[in-house]
């Protein structure tokens, strides 16, 4: 089946096409796809890759590579918030585990 995607040369993830004068971008990762573009086409071009792959759509996107990412009609917004949020954490918790090192009198190389 050929939708007409043509590959980036920057991304060999990355694929897009455009179909009256609107571009539609599609981004692969392992067993997941994105798609963005106006509606009808993002419509369309899920009902041509249904009917060549099994899918399941999983509707608007909340995570991608570990980013929230929150949407309305005309933007979209990726955010690191949880794991800035988490990031305290892991700070201390490394540090202290540094500490209990450090106050254990065991010697760096044994």
């Amino acid at each position: 089946m050929n939708l007409g995607f043509i590959r980036s040369y920057v991304d060999p993830n990355l694929y897009f096409k455009v179909e009256k004068d609107i571009p539609i971008i599609l981004v692969l990762y392992v067993d997941d796809h994105f798609l963005t573009s106006a509606d009808p086409l993002i419509y369309q071009c899920k009902r041509d890759l249904t009917s060549e792959f099994e899918m399941k759509d999983l509707g608007l996107m909340h995570y991608f590579l570990g980013l929230e990412v929150w949407q309305n009609p005309r933007d979209i917004f990726p955010s690191q918030g949880k794991y800035i949020m988490k990031l305290p954490t892991s700070v201390v918790t490394s540090i202290q585990s540094i500490m209990v090192n450090i106050n254990s009198n065991t010697p760096a190389n044994s």
